[in-house]
């Protein structure tokens, strides 16, 4: 089943209202998210009345941890549900894991957040392992066209579409007070109101959606590649982190990422950061604990590969990077 909608927030929004509607999340279901998802998850997942808890991510992968995401749903029967993201566009391969979640409750609900990677619509849901899988072409994503999320869901599941009104400056209100949470280190006090959606409808129809992504798409992809291999030629090998994370940006590991970022922006040039464990926002136990989340975000700086960013500027960036390690 395709699932097409103004933003990738609303199909997850729309898909566990739907797991409750049906039976197949109880009062007591949690579902489990990692440490380094971006905030507005959870929030979705409050809205949408489902309880959750957080795992941290491993260092090999950047994804959630899967030994001791394994271990919780062995101990906790309650565990109706796994959102795992592709951190950073990751392509790795997580079927394994999925197969040994459905051998413990085959009725665990996963879903394959791949937000940050390339869109594909040819994707078969009927063949993964994973329940639903999400993408998007939203604002910063792989595609980028400010609007637009799909997934694929698989038959045995049911999909309602939400009717939902939005509020512009709810989401901004939201956003606001989850920006001061993070730069506070203070807890996120969720208030129910009109923040999800879109008051933009660039296509109706999947099929012309789908259509203009796909025509975009190679283009993009040359774009990244052609400053990928800028940055892979100029930046000094002990900053780059595996290339398996280049796909939606340049990742960088650096140890004075804030001084780093500082010196990008005083020259004119630009670059981002990334979600920081989230757990103490939401009132996580992990609040005094040191978390693989922390320590990668303490250090990864993703690098634009898109059309924000020329060639000029890669070359630019890479040489200040260099001269500033």
């Amino acid at each position: 089943m395709v699932l097409f909608e103004v933003r990738a927030s609303v199909v997850l929004y729309n898909i566990l209202r739907s797991l409750v509607k049906y039976g197949h999340i109880k009062k007591d279901s949690i579902f489990l998210v990692p440490l380094n998802i971006c905030p507005i998850v959870p929030a979705i997942f409050l809205k949408a009345g489902v309880k959750f808890d957080f795992i941290d991510i491993s260092l090999k992968t950047l994804c959630i941890d899967e030994g001791v995401l394994l271990e919780k749903i062995n101990k906790n029967k309650n565990i109706k549900g796994v959102l795992f993201v592709k951190s950073y566009g990751t392509n790795y391969d997580a079927s394994n894991l999925f197969i040994e979640i459905k051998k413990i409750d085959d009725n665990i609900f996963i879903i394959d957040d791949s937000c940050l990677k390339k869109p594909d619509f040819d994707y078969d849901i009927e063949q993964s392992q994973a329940d639903l899988i999400i993408f998007s072409t939203g604002y910063s994503k792989y595609v980028d066209i400010g609007w637009g999320g799909f997934g694929f869901l698989k038959d045995s599941y049911k999909y309602d579409k939400q009717h939902m009104l939005f509020s512009n400056s709810d989401l901004m209100q939201l956003t606001k007070q989850m920006n001061s949470s993070i730069l506070h280190g203070k807890s996120f006090y969720y208030v129910d109101n009109n923040w999800l959606g879109s008051d933009t409808h660039l296509y109706n129809s999947f099929t012309e959606y789908a259509k203009y992504i796909k025509n975009i798409l190679p283009k993009v992809t040359k774009h990244k590649e052609l400053i990928n291999d800028i940055y892979k030629k100029e930046l000094n090998y002990k900053v780059q982190m595996k290339e398996e994370f280049s796909n939606w940006r340049f990742l960088i590991f650096v140890n004075n990422k804030e001084h780093m970022l500082k010196k990008i922006f005083k020259a004119g040039l630009f670059a981002s950061s990334h979600y920081k464990d989230i757990g103490a926002m939401y009132g996580c136990n992990y609040k005094d604990k040191y978390t693989n989340a922390k320590y990668s975000h303490s250090g990864i700086i993703n690098l634009f590969n898109d059309f924000r960013f020329s060639k000029k500027n890669a070359y630019k960036i890479s040489k200040l990077i260099n001269n500033s390690c």
